[in-house]
């Protein structure tokens, strides 16, 4: 039963500069609906947005990579704070008591699981922030989750589970989709065989892409990742990178496999145009 869960939240977050001098993007709020329907949504970080919603998916084991000098604002909203819901129920306004009941379901959410942070003084790629955490994952199987995705809802997460499990050969699940602007994005190669999509090749960031299937940033990995991290080289941007490491995968003829998300909305939040369509999408979507 996949249970572990590594979301990395490290990264500078330049592009979202000034405000990620002291916040990550992985803080910045989205709107949701609120839970009496009935009054204006709430605002939510995203970083707890992927928390609840990976854990709603089953996930009980949480591994947090964040940055040395943004952590404590990850800290602060996560972990209960029953002082401050004291000073709420104290006020004992209408409004109030619905930010009682979320932050109370969050708290028993938090309480329930087992979560370790560890803290990155200076970001070193993705694949750098994915590798730190290999104590912590130990033999498990798990999902690796970049902070700064938003999905607005989680409903393929069995079929991506179903799919990883269907084979105990598997190393890699990856979650693509099929795009015209592949800009920014790794890219994947696809063949179907005995029923199951098989990549048989990626590509970090390539200036002429050999397919249309983006690699989005959301993976199931077996340990095994571990190991093909530390035989990969540095590559895009001199930085250590996921998709060079599943590319190690493939040559050392490990399988890979592959689900076409086929959700139209997901958003890495990374620009500020790209946040603000994201915004904008969960306030349509919250109303």
């Amino acid at each position: 039963m996949l249970r572990t869960a590594v979301i990395t939240t490290g990264g500078l977050g330049t592009r979202l500069l000034t405000y990620t001098k002291s916040n990550p993007k992985t803080m910045l709020p989205m709107y949701v609906k609120s839970d009496d329907r009935l009054r204006e949504p709430l605002l939510r970080p995203l970083i707890e947005l992927i928390f609840e919603n990976l854990y709603d998916c089953g996930f009980r084991r949480f591994c947090f990579i964040v940055g040395e000098k943004t952590k404590k604002s990850i800290f602060s909203q996560l972990l209960p704070n029953s002082s401050y819901v004291d000073i709420l129920k104290k006020r004992n306004a209408e409004d109030d008591r619905r930010f009682i009941r979320v932050l109370s379901k969050l708290t028993k959410k938090t309480n329930s699981c087992e979560i370790q942070w560890i803290s990155q003084a200076t970001p070193m790629g993705f694949g750098h922030a994915l590798y730190s955490a290999k104590r912590f994952v130990g033999n498990d199987t798990f999902l690796l989750h970049a902070g700064d995705a938003y999905f607005p809802n989680y409903n393929f997460m069995s079929h991506f589970k179903e799919i990883h499990n269907r084979s105990k050969n598997t190393y890699a699940t990856l979650l693509i989709q099929h795009k015209k602007n592949l800009k920014g994005y790794g890219i994947a190669q696809i063949k179907r065989k005995n029923k199951m999509n098989q990549v048989f090749n990626v590509e970090e960031k390539p200036k002429t892409p050999k397919s249309n299937f983006a690699i989005l940033p959301l993976y199931i990995f077996n340990p095994g990742i571990f190991n093909a991290l530390k035989e990969t080289s540095k590559g895009y941007n001199n930085e250590l990178q996921v998709t060079d490491a599943i590319k190690t995968l493939i040559r050392d003829k490990k399988q890979i496999l592959s689900l076409n998300y086929r959700q139209k909305s997901w958003f890495d939040i990374g620009t500020p145009s790209n946040y603000f369509r994201a915004l904008e999408y969960s306030f349509k979507h919250s109303i």
